[in-house]
């Protein structure tokens, strides 16, 4: 592909795949497949010919269409407001439903309408060609929610009366990101001792990846570190456990930035860079089902071992709601009550096989 230039093509790179765009007399479509591959140059020779034989959709935006509606939406004051951060992971859904859909007709969507484009984003195409496709429902119910943000502003300008979009049937997703194990952490910093700091100042903190690299040496006072979410807006103030502060007091003075963390060259971290050299290390230290954003879950539930309450790790996390951190504080319940309850019953069991004086005794049962 890179030695093929095609007509009126334009290409983007999201993650490890490269899409592509027919972009021709104020039109854009986006061309179906990855880069490269039979299905891509397919699509592009359909999009082409029908272009060449003046059947192309009507040029601009089709007066009462949902692109209409995220053109709209994208001018107001209150996607200016939007952190960068937000603005851009909103355009990740922003962007393919008006691809995908942007003709449709915002009066006419209903229930069903909603349900097929929860559907068009709960798979995504496998890896190479032939795969099957990959299950996504976390994309298919941040697509939905998008689309209801989309539908509430139409109800704000007139466009709709109702919004269909709001609370619907979500799919099931899981449970989120995988904290990392002890044996994970271990191994992570015996391979990869150069990320020692950045997971230290992970696990200690519990921010996001995006938080970790805006700490500067002026947030350290020597026994505290301020953030101030990207995410949120909200302020948190954070005591260093005492192998974050040595750590960061050893590195204080090699300081070759104002950011805490600093790549191979010295310089501040951009997110995009920190999070390929974080997920190449772990890669790289043999770890799979893991990501960095787990170490959040991590600190959420160590926390949680140790007794904290919910508000307690909101306060260190900065999550905004209780329901972020309960299914943490439910489980270290749950382990604490396991825990309690076998002792209970060793020691019950204990007591038989001393009265027994010689019978070995299997969960109080007699012999094996």
């Amino acid at each position: 592909m890179a030695n093929v230039v095609l007509p009126y093509v334009n290409t983007y790179q999201s993650r490890r795949k490269k899409y592509a765009y027919y972009r021709r007399a104020g039109v854009r479509l986006r061309i179906a497949g990855e880069v490269g591959t039979p299905t891509f140059f397919q699509s592009y020779q359909e999009i082409h010919d029908r272009f060449e034989r003046n059947e192309q959709p009507r040029p601009g935006i089709v007066p009462g269409s949902l692109c209409e509606l995220i053109t709209r939406y994208r001018a107001t004051p209150e996607w200016a407001q939007l952190k960068p951060s937000t603005r851009k992971d909103y355009e990740k859904f922003l962007q393919p439903l008006e691809d995908d859909f942007g003709t449709a007709l915002v009066a006419e969507l209903d229930r069903a309408a909603v349900r097929l484009v929860r559907d068009r984003y709960a798979t995504r195409p496998g890896r190479k060609e032939g795969d099957d496709p990959i299950p996504s429902p976390r994309r298919a119910n941040k697509t939905v929610s998008m689309l209801s943000i989309l539908m509430s502003y139409a109800i704000e300008i007139g466009m709709r009366t109702d919004n269909p979009a709001l609370r619907p049937k979500r799919l099931k997703t899981g449970p989120g990101y995988r904290a990392w194990t002890r044996v994970e952490i271990q191994t992570f910093l015996r391979e990869m001792p150069a990320f020692r700091l950045p997971l230290l100042l992970a696990l200690g903190t519990g921010q996001r990846g995006i938080d970790l690299i805006a700490m500067t040496w002026s947030s350290f006072d020597g026994d505290v570190i301020e953030v101030v979410q990207e995410k949120t807006g909200a302020k948190v103030w954070i005591p260093c456990h005492p192998e974050l502060k040595a750590a960061l007091e050893r590195e204080l003075t090699l300081r070759t930035a104002q950011t805490i963390l600093t790549g191979a060259t010295g310089k501040p971290w951009q997110l995009g860079p920190f999070q390929t050299a974080v997920s190449k290390a772990i890669r790289g230290a043999g770890l799979q089902g893991i990501v960095w954003h787990g170490l959040r879950a991590t600190a959420a539930s160590w926390l949680a071992e140790m007794g904290c309450t919910e508000r307690e790790i909101m306060s260190i996390t900065g999550h905004t709601t209780a329901a972020s951190v309960s299914v943490y504080v439910r489980h270290a319940e749950q382990k604490t009550r396991a825990v309690n309850a076998i002792a209970k019953f060793s020691a019950r069991a204990l007591d038989a096989r001393e009265k027994a004086r010689g019978v070995t005794s299997v969960f109080g049962k007699g012999e094996i």
